[in-house]
């Protein structure tokens, strides 16, 4: 007999909803990377350049990993969400070097010095933008640590992954895409994608028409600006979803 107030409680199994959540994540995670295979592919149009690109993905998971062992953060629902977020980041850094390395070697210089003086200028040539633009993105997510009880527990881990990860491919970006470029790239003639083209036709256009309507572009954007504040006091506000 149970004192009064008391019921039974069936005891569930839970190991079924870990295996679940950490397959989702994995599946996410697989996903993303096959996304960013494309892209690059697609936007690149050199499967050696994309290539080099991608690397980065894997290295960049170990290295994380790495730093998540030593600082004792585990491999959870949420620090391998925070991957996930930042998978598509990580091959930002490289592709910029990776472009720049491409122009260098398809540039009126190019006969006058060997592949790797090229590469080397081309990396140093925007390996400041390439900083700034990472520890931009570090410094947005640096205030969730400071979230305190089960707001820390919940999104701390996802901005630590991030910033790891983003840490990671700042310095893979610098030193290990380098050298890969200059085992997989070479010299010859400079091309387009095709999908880089014919966007390239639309956009020109488009800036062509915007910065001869200064006055128009900035009356747009003041009201996405009300439109957006607008839209955003009409959505529901919550700190759990139901």
């Amino acid at each position: 007999a149970l004192p009064p107030g008391m019921a039974v409680v069936p005891f569930y199994d839970r190991s079924h909803l870990v295996d679940r959540a950490v397959s989702t994540v994995g599946k996410a995670l697989t996903e993303a990377v096959v996304l960013v295979l494309v892209l690059l592919l697609a936007f690149l149009g050199n499967l050696r350049a994309a290539l080099v690109v991608a690397v980065m993905l894997p290295l960049s998971a170990l290295g994380t990993f790495a730093l998540m062992k030593l600082t004792g953060l585990s491999a959870n629902l949420m620090s391998l969400g925070g991957l996930a977020i930042a998978i598509g980041m990580l091959v930002d850094g490289a592709v910029v070097v990776v472009e720049n390395v491409e122009t260098a070697l398809t540039g009126p210089q190019a006969r006058h010095h060997s592949v790797l003086h090229l590469v080397y200028r081309a990396a140093r040539e925007v390996i400041v933008p390439v900083a700034s633009g990472i520890a931009i993105i570090v410094i947005v997510f640096l205030p969730l640590l400071t979230l305190e009880g089960l707001e820390g527990k919940l999104f701390a881990p996802v901005a630590l992954t991030i910033v790891y990860a983003l840490v990671v491919s700042l310095l893979l970006s610098v030193t290990v895409v380098p050298v890969l470029a200059s085992w997989l790239l070479h010299k010859g003639e400079a091309h387009e994608p095709w999908l880089v083209r014919h966007a390239q036709r639309g956009y020109d256009r488009a800036l062509a028409w915007s910065l001869g309507h200064p006055r128009a572009m900035g009356g747009i954007a003041a009201a996405a600006l009300v439109l957006a504040a607008g839209v955003f006091t009409q959505v529901g506000k919550t700190f759990m979803p139901v």
